[in-house]
């Protein structure tokens, strides 16, 4: 019985053991956030994490992130119209998807000041809109009513 245990002690030692790598462990992984407006709140996947400026940069997990400068409790009612779908439009304008990859660091860069030039931009769209619409509407009832 003793030779079997120190045949099974030698042959223990003599085993390759397991190795250990360390560069499986996660690396740091953020998002840094910029803006050109001070005192604008800032929110990551619908989580606020402060206002602008941010002095340093946020840890995330990898992948997709929304960064917004709205809350994510945007006050728009669930029921559709034609105001209710312009406010989520607007409320898009201020959100950016980011992918952060593990061990990068990336810059989000949020322009508060343009989002006025680009709802301006997006009302006379959507005004262009409904007039060629309505011509197109006026058009079709005339070719109808033409041909009774």
């Amino acid at each position: 019985m003793k030779t079997v245990l120190l045949l099974l002690a030698i042959l223990l030692v003599h085993l390759p053991g397991q190795i250990v790598k360390w560069d499986n462990r996660a690396r740091y992984t953020a998002i840094t956030i910029s803006c050109d407006t001070d005192s604008v709140p800032v929110y990551i996947d619908g989580y606020y994490v402060g206002k602008t400026p941010l002095p340093n940069a946020l840890t995330v997990t990898p992948g997709w992130h929304t960064v917004s400068i709205f809350p994510p409790d945007d006050g728009v009612p669930e029921q559709e119209g034609p105001s209710t779908r312009t406010m989520k439009d607007i409320i898009r304008l201020g959100k950016q998807d980011v992918m952060v990859e593990e061990g990068n660091v990336e810059l989000v860069v949020m322009s508060y000041r343009a989002i006025d030039a680009e709802i301006e931009e997006y009302q006379r769209q959507t005004l262009s809109g409904v007039c060629l619409r309505a011509g197109m509407m006026l058009s079709l009832l005339l070719l109808i009513t033409w041909g009774i």
